[in-house]
């Protein structure tokens, strides 16, 4: 399967103009007739092999070849602004490093240093709305706490959980 969906369709990672994929996930029947007008397709969202999502799945590989090479006509970047202009889930495959630059310009702190030599870990991208999402710790020495979690193991606590450390 890959990059596709088991029961969704299309849930594709095709290629664009400049080889980089774009992720497209089209999750419902009203989302299929906007990527197909704005892919060049408006044909298809009339095809009832593709009329209901499991019509989609049940000929993936029909609506694959139809689609095959229209992404390439343009960026991944392009195409991410047409289809998320139709509420169309979607955007760039990129390289972690490519990932990276993108959450720092949003403003999301995507590393942060951990443990006495500063090594860089990527932030937890989990927001709640409570408290925060706590950041990383380094990983503990060898036995660092050995004795607090042999204790809590060796009998019985009032405290069902761990320490904290």
């Amino acid at each position: 399967m890959g990059n596709r969906h088991p029961s969704i369709a299309p849930y594709e990672t095709p290629a664009c103009r400049d080889g980089q994929l774009l992720a497209v996930a089209v999750g419902n029947d009203r989302q299929f007739r906007e990527p197909a007008r704005a892919l060049g397709a408006p044909e298809l969202a009339e095809d009832l092999r593709f009329a209901r999502n499991e019509d989609r799945v049940q000929n993936r590989t029909d609506l694959i070849k139809a689609l095959e090479g229209r992404p390439a006509s343009d960026t991944p970047h392009d195409w991410t602004e047409r289809l998320t202009a139709v509420s169309v889930p979607c955007g760039p495959v990129n390289t972690v490093s490519e990932a990276l630059e993108l959450a720092a310009r949003l403003g999301l702190d995507p590393v942060t240093p951990v443990g006495e030599g500063r090594v860089p870990q990527v932030t937890s991208p989990l927001r709640l709305s409570g408290p925060p999402v706590a950041q990383p710790f380094a990983p503990p020495r060898l036995d660092e706490h050995g004795t607090a979690l042999r204790t809590w193991l060796s009998g019985p606590s009032d405290d069902p959980l761990p320490p904290r450390m």
